[in-house]
């Protein structure tokens, strides 16, 4: 990883975990195994995403939840060197409010928000990446099984270069 991207990879704090629950999963059922192969993939994904998408891109995002629809219309998110700059909301073009600004990550933040999930030994990850960029394109990640709503469910599509 370049040290720019290291260290947005890293730096779980504000943006990946503003994504997330803050709930520990106490019981897995995805197992090792499937823990391991997760985090091959995340790896993989990883490097391809970091060898060949742009430094500067823009992407939708679409959130499924029963929330408002400000959630849950599809967001452009616009991404300089790992920092989000605008996100506005795809059908309109209107910016996002500031207080749900964090529900739409990064490209850089779903793969944080991953390996949380990984970290955590969440009940349920599943992750679709994009052949050419290695993005995930459709991230679920259930951290207890046991619990309603505590889900992460996203879809992202059309990364391109940012100019």
């Amino acid at each position: 990883m370049t040290p720019l991207l290291r260290s947005s990879r890293s730096l779980v704090g504000a943006g990946a975990l503003a994504l997330l629950p803050a709930l520990a999963a106490c019981d897995n059922i995805t197992g090792v195994g499937d823990l391991d192969r997760v985090q091959s993939e995340l790896n993989r994904n990883w490097d391809r995403f970091e060898s060949s998408a742009p430094l500067s891109y823009s992407y939708t995002v679409r959130i499924s939840c029963e929330c408002p629809s400000d959630i849950t219309r599809p967001v452009v998110v616009w991404v300089d060197r790992g920092s989000i700059e605008y996100q506005n909301y795809e059908d309109d073009g209107r910016p996002v409010p500031l207080s749900i600004s964090n529900s739409f990550p990064s490209v850089e933040q779903l793969f944080d928000a991953i390996q949380d999930g990984i970290d955590r030994r969440a009940d349920d990850i599943q992750v679709q990446y994009d052949f050419t960029y290695g993005y995930p394109t459709s991230v679920y990640i259930d951290y207890d099984r046991r619990v309603v709503d505590e889900e992460l469910v996203l879809t992202t599509q059309g990364l391109r270069r940012w100019d």
